[in-house]
């Protein structure tokens, strides 16, 4: 389940819509953005973890995922999905379906390869809160736009000395599959998907290149390199035309 919205979450931003924010949330969101555009390497350890229900401490699923920019170079990971930003070009890696689709460069990704504000602008009510040495951006949305956000409501915490993020809380706005007693995932319920960062701003990054995965034929075709043989590529760029 968690893997299903792995994407979604990976690709939001920090940065805010011109759309009925909530100054004080914008203030605090602009310095989020100043924060992770001020250095030009770092790792970013995730965790993911879904609970059954709104409230309560009862884990279903948690898994681990990694977030690494470098320069014009940015990955994110989390099970069998990598997702590589580069300079001219956008890999996504699925190690599970053998497939490599391939996209033009999102602007901005590499820079701010945590960004918000293609959703943002769905959430009309906005508010800041403060639990101690963190303020708590809260977003939350009308039911009636509950068919195209995938989260009902967000929280977004943030520490108050660096602006670093340190921990996002997404409530799912429908019921989604949760597994029987038997493994079966029969039982429809809400859930909420808790997503803790932990970041180190000194670790050296392995920064692979676009030519690893994909180089370009004597015809001018794009093809996969040999240790990739097995993958399908799919050329994006190709329905985006």
């Amino acid at each position: 389940m968690i893997g299903k919205w792995f994407i979604t979450v990976i690709i939001l931003c920090w940065s805010v819509s011109s759309q009925a924010q909530n100054q004080e949330v914008k203030n605090v969101l602009d310095k989020v953005t100043q924060y992770y555009l001020a250095d030009n390497e770092y790792r970013v350890e995730m965790t993911f973890t879904m609970y059954r229900g709104f409230t309560g401490n009862k884990s279903t699923e948690r898994y681990k995922g990694t977030l690494e920019k470098k320069n014009g170079y940015s990955k994110n990971s989390i099970l069998d999905t990598e997702v590589y930003q580069f300079p001219n070009a956008k890999l996504i890696v699925n190690s599970s379906e053998n497939t490599i689709t391939y996209n033009k460069a999102e602007p901005g990704a590499v820079e701010a390869p945590i960004d918000l504000s293609s959703y943002l602008e769905f959430y009309q009510k906005s508010q800041l809160l403060e639990e101690g040495n963190e303020y708590v951006c809260e977003f939350v949305t009308q039911r009636n736009n509950f068919e195209q956000m995938p989260y009902g409501k967000v929280l977004i915490y943030v520490d108050k000395n660096d602006y670093r993020v340190t921990r996002q809380v997404l409530y799912f706005s429908n019921l989604i599959p949760f597994n029987d007693e038997n493994g079966q995932p029969t039982i429809q319920d809400y859930g909420r998907l808790v997503i803790e960062l932990a970041h180190d701003m000194e670790k050296e990054i392995e920064q692979r290149k676009l030519a690893d995965f994909i180089v370009k034929t004597p015809e001018g075709n794009l093809a996969l390199q040999p240790n990739y043989a097995d993958f399908q590529l799919i050329d994006q760029t190709e329905y985006n035309k």
